[in-house]
């Protein structure tokens, strides 16, 4: 009995934050997340209930979390990546992978949650395609790619203001390179 009493215990200690909410959609787990806002790594490894594991440090830092855990029936996370601008620590991006095993969320179901999006290829070959919708604070991306299961839900993104300014700065050395190569 002291056995037992001990795995529920230590079972209860090591699962996820929002493991007792087996009732919770998809749409609620992502409405947690955005209002997480700002998304800091102490704040997302208390909400999701996870210990990042793995730095990688630079201009940018990289947070990352290599854990499975089920927070919605039928999604399942297999990895949690922060990416944070080095110096201010500002966040940029936050992305969800999806273990294979998850349920099939489909582009319908996420186009009926979030009415108002936009289609955006995440590849030149067009084996992954995201749907994005803007929000105040950045842009919810929902990244589809071929499984087993056919065009599912394989990553959750949330792309902040600060990422989306720098993604979209023009950058002086390919306009340089463009314009000189043009002019040959």
């Amino acid at each position: 009995m002291k056995h037992l009493l001990t795995c529920l215990f230590i079972g209860c200690l090591v699962s996820p934050a929002w493991g007792a909410e087996p009732a919770m959609t998809l749409e609620e787990f992502v409405q947690k997340l955005e209002k997480a806002n700002p998304w800091t790594r102490e704040k997302i490894e208390v909400l999701l209930g996870i210990k990042f594991t793995k730095t990688v440090p630079g201009d940018r830092t990289d947070y990352i979390a290599y854990e499975q855990f089920e927070y919605v029936k039928g999604l399942i996370i297999k990895d949690v990546d922060l990416e944070v601008q080095g110096g201010t620590k500002e966040t940029h991006i936050l992305t969800l992978t999806l273990d294979n095993k998850s349920s099939c969320f489909t582009w319908e179901q996420i186009e009926k949650s979030y009415p108002g999006g936009y289609s955006d290829p995440v590849d030149e070959h067009m084996r992954e395609v995201s749907y994005v919708k803007k929000q105040p604070w950045g842009e919810l991306g929902f990244v589809f790619g071929y499984t087993k299961k056919g065009e599912c839900l394989i990553e959750i993104m949330i792309a902040t203001n600060a990422w989306i300014k720098k993604r979209d700065k023009p950058s002086p050395t390919l306009d340089y390179f463009l314009n000189n190569s043009i002019k040959k």
